[in-house]
């Protein structure tokens, strides 16, 4: 018989019922955390079957359909260590003793959403963002009418050379990633441009959208800048990943949280730093 497992949303909902702590009421342990690649988070969180998933398993229940198998009522939150153990010794871990488990550690969580004096703690998606530098490049648009000509041969004309003002577009290409910093997710985020200056082209996000918690979304972003000068002084400020020009550049990300309620984040640059501040 194929493993009936469970789905990936009902996976999440197990988790998020005892806020990502172990339901063994011996362990409690934290199933999610940080990781040293800050991309990443660490997760030894398994979602178990308190029936088996499939025939020959722990506690497998042949009267159980498909559906019911797969259903959150069979699963409970636990750690990878108690995930184990409860399936080598399937007598002392009963499926009446996982249930009394399992309810008992959700009342435990809601508790403990109750715990500020009467008043919900509000978990509340945060995203901050960092740009990644992909690619640089400049353009020549023409000579500049500064430039004095030189005769040359009875004829004024323009000697090639580092002296000459030409017209440039400096362009820069970055990787512009969204994180979503948080244990719960952000839905239809919207970047706004809010400082003096803007990024030429940015990858438009949907209208309807979400950013699952610590999960990101990868953007494209390029910013231009035009300028009257030397081919030395265009590449001065070319050489820099991000210019200091765009310091000029202030971003206001929108997102909702569960109940609808609107959050921001304000980005700004300074350096080669992407400073986010919660609005």
């Amino acid at each position: 018989m194929n493993r009936h497992d469970f789905t990936k949303k009902t996976t999440e909902i197990l988790a998020r019922r005892v806020g990502f702590l172990c339901s063994n009421p011996d362990c409690r342990r934290p199933t999610l955390g940080s990781h040293e690649d800050p991309e990443k988070s660490t997760k030894i969180g398994i979602a178990a079957h308190i029936t088996a998933a499939s025939s020959g398993g722990p506690r497998y229940n042949e009267a159980l359909s498909e559906v019911q198998r797969k259903q959150s009522d069979n699963g409970i939150w636990l750690c990878s260590n108690c995930a184990t153990l409860i399936d080598k010794d399937i007598d002392k871990y009963s499926v009446e003793l996982l249930k009394d488990w399992k309810e008992g550690a959700e009342i435990e969580s809601s508790k403990m959403l109750l715990s500020n004096g009467g008043k919900v703690k509000e978990r509340l998606p945060f995203l901050e963002v960092d740009m990644i530098w992909s690619m640089s490049g400049r353009w020549q648009r023409g000579l500049s009418p500064k430039n004095v000509p030189e005769m040359h041969n009875g004829k004024n004309v323009f000697l090639v050379g580092p002296h000459l003002i030409y017209f440039w577009d400096l362009d820069w290409n970055y990787d512009f990633v969204i994180y979503n910093n948080s244990t719960v997710p952000a839905y239809n985020v919207k970047i706004e441009n809010i400082g003096e200056r803007k990024f030429r082209r940015m990858t438009v996000l949907p209208k309807v959208n979400n950013i699952p918690a610590f999960e990101k979304v990868n953007l494209e972003a390029k910013f231009n800048h035009f300028m009257e000068s030397t081919g030395r002084e265009a590449d001065e400020i070319l050489a820099k990943n991000i210019p200091d020009i765009i310091n000029e550049v202030v971003l206001k990300i929108t997102y909702k949280d569960d109940n609808r309620a609107s959050h921001s984040t304000i980005v700004t640059f300074h350096g080669n730093d992407v400073i986010n501040t919660k609005a």
